[in-house]
């Protein structure tokens, strides 16, 4: 285990069935604990001309991604376990032959399509490569070295380390027991504030109207509603764009549209506020194959509904079963759940499931907690059969 984080690389025994054609042999657990301990036995060289706030950092530690061609039951990064639209394929092959050209800066076309989409003003779109990048521009943009940034905690783990690259004196505001907005938020000092909503990891969602009176309330900074997994949930923040000032909406494609890959985000505000974020953007941040994708897969409605739908149902059966299981499990308005045994630390059943063949996550600041990514049907009855033998044996 290194950093904050344990991230869960399962190893399927031999003559186990493999599940939906993406599961397969691996190595055995014991070779994985000799490669990571002769990993963790190499010294670390220090580099004498980095910057102290980087020097400092420990990084980001992003989900596991398997090796191209190794498969697994992967239920650790919240990704989408279902294609994205079939339009997308064509619509990047047409611009292969256009690789020499750089991608549109600006990004019209995607903007115009997303602004449809989201109703809001194309004018108000700043795209990015994937909603962190944007995170990375609101910082860059809004929060001076030593100005303070806020957000409620449990929440997204990137955020501490974006604003320590940025020089920001980090203020987290502890969520209460319902996962309610916290009041704290109201009074905190802070240039910028991020909620997470529906938050991760917890998966829990607040409603609008708070939100609302927040960024009134706050006045004298900027309120970012990072909604990465809103698709799920049954309400949203949309209404808020250009009605409020000081709000930045963000949006991905990653979640449910099935495109994590491509790395392809929104900021939605008002155009002044998009005018300042396009100052610090990269001139070409989102390339050609990205905008082509990422406009097919906003134009195939169809397909998107589709699979949030089969996501949200067997986000549902997810949560019985871990209920009937003994977890308690909050009601989720995204694409995970948290499955909790308090006073208990799961990191034993972690590295249980891992010799199982399934990916989790679990997080240090959170030891009687598994955040579980719903997959498919027959991935889920795969990790609920694996619990069910772990209890047993």
């Amino acid at each position: 285990m290194r950093g904050a984080t344990l991230d869960i690389f399962v190893f399927r025994r031999a003559g186990t069935k493999a599940v939906a054609g993406r599961l397969l042999l691996l190595d055995d657990c014991p070779a994985m604990k000799e490669i990571e301990r002769s990993a963790a036995a190499r010294p670390e060289a220090k580099v004498a001309w980095v910057r102290p706030a980087v020097a400092a950092l420990e990084g980001y530690a992003p989900g596991e991604q398997p090796m191209a061609g190794s498969r697994v039951i992967k239920l650790n990064t919240n990704e989408n376990p279902y294609p994205p639209s079939p339009a997308v394929k064509p619509a990047i092959e047409a611009e292969l032959d256009r690789l020499q050209l750089y991608p549109p800066p600006d990004a019209a076309e995607l903007r115009a399509t997303a602004g449809r989409i989201f109703g809001v003003d194309p004018e108000g779109i700043v795209v990015g490569n994937g909603s962190d990048e944007l995170l990375v521009l609101l910082l860059r943009t809004f929060v001076e070295p030593g100005a303070g940034v806020a957000w409620p905690v449990p929440t997204y783990s990137l955020y501490p380390t974006l604003a320590a690259v940025q020089g920001a004196v980090v203020r987290e505001v502890p969520f209460p027991k319902n996962f309610n907005l916290p009041a704290g938020l109201n009074s905190v000092e802070a240039a910028l504030l991020i909620v997470c909503n529906p938050n991760a990891p917890s998966g829990t969602a607040v409603t609008t109207a708070p939100l609302c009176e927040l960024a009134r309330v706050r006045r004298d900074a900027v309120l970012v509603i990072d909604e990465a997994y809103a698709d799920f949930a049954d309400e949203n923040a949309l209404e808020l764009v250009g009605a409020e000032p000081n709000v930045v909406v963000l949006r991905t494609l990653s979640k449910s549209y099935s495109l994590a890959g491509l790395r392809v985000g929104f900021a939605l505000t008002t155009p002044a506020m998009a005018r300042e974020l396009h100052k610090v953007r990269d001139s070409y941040n989102v390339d050609r194959l990205a905008q082509a994708g990422a406009c097919a897969a906003l134009e195939d409605q169809a397909t998107f509904r589709h699979n949030r739908d089969r996501i949200r149902a067997t986000r549902s059966r997810l949560r019985e079963q871990l209920l009937m299981r003994g977890f308690e499990v909050e009601p989720s308005h995204a694409n995970f759940v948290l499955a909790r045994k308090p006073a208990r630390s799961l990191e034993g059943l972690v590295a249980e499931l891992r010799c199982d063949g399934i990916l989790v996550r679990w997080f240090a600041s959170l030891p009687d907690a598994l955040r579980i990514t719903v997959g498919t049907d027959d991935e889920i009855d795969a990790l609920l059969a694996a619990l069910d033998r772990r209890a047993s044996g």
